[in-house]
């Protein structure tokens, strides 16, 4: 099944626009009266038939919605931007195929990018759900201040905080995650005391991924896996 991604929808029809209309049209070379499939990204996929096609869309009527709740516990990966905007944004693209929940990305001390490119994270995002067929697009936001992602993270059940020359247990090691869970991911010259000591005074499980020392990606990838690994077995 090929998906398509568009949330121009009203109660019987649903529009592709831009990319998804040239790809659908330019590319696939759909017609009038093909069946397409077409998703929200909030877990609906639309059966649709295609009843007009213009110079900058593609008009489709629904003719049958399926819907697929989200993987619970959900889980998150707060992480720093790498200074190569092709590490993280390789890092976004797996992160959505495994099937991450949400991503932030924030500011610490030593973080040396700062900035990223939005617009091009969402594509990446939408291109990786399609091709995964995860029907849900993970939320992205950015915090500005690590301090203020820390102090504001009363909503996860579960919290760790990973960083080299420290903890000796893994998140492969911890029992059953029984609700949402979050992972801190340092920059690439690690988090600073001071950023250790405020993440732990509020409840985070200092935490390691394994003997190598992992690039800032690398190291997401790796809590990920652990973590959803660790919410689908029992205690």
């Amino acid at each position: 099944m090929f998906l398509f991604y568009s949330t121009l929808k009203s109660d019987e029809c649903i529009v592709l626009a831009e990319d998804e209309h040239q790809h659908c049209t330019k590319v696939l070379r759909k017609q009038l009266n093909d069946q397409i499939f077409v998703t929200d990204g909030k877990g609906h996929i639309f059966t649709c038939t295609i009843v007009s096609i213009s110079k900058n869309q593609t008009q489709c009527q629904i003719v049958e919605t399926v819907f697929k709740p989200p993987v619970e516990p959900g889980v998150t990966i707060a992480i720093s931007p790498t200074k190569n905007a092709a590490r993280i944004e390789w890092f976004v693209e797996k992160a959505v195929e495994i099937g991450i929940s949400s991503i932030v990305l924030f500011q610490a001390k030593r973080t040396e990018k700062k900035s990223y490119n939005p617009a091009r994270l969402e594509k990446i995002m939408v291109s990786a759900m399609k091709q995964s067929l995860n029907v849900h697009l993970p939320a992205i936001s950015y915090i500005q201040n690590l301090f203020e992602l820390i102090k504001t993270s009363e909503q996860y059940t579960h919290k760790f905080i990973a960083y080299c020359d420290g903890p000796t247990d893994q998140i492969i090691h911890a029992g059953h995650l029984s609700g949402h869970s979050i992972a801190l991911i340092g920059p690439e010259g690690d988090f600073t005391g001071e950023e250790i000591n405020l993440a732990l005074a509020h409840q985070f499980i200092p935490v390691s991924l394994g003997e190598s020392r992992l690039r800032t990606e690398t190291a997401g990838i790796m809590a990920l896996i652990q973590m959803k690994l660790k919410t689908t077995q029992s205690c």
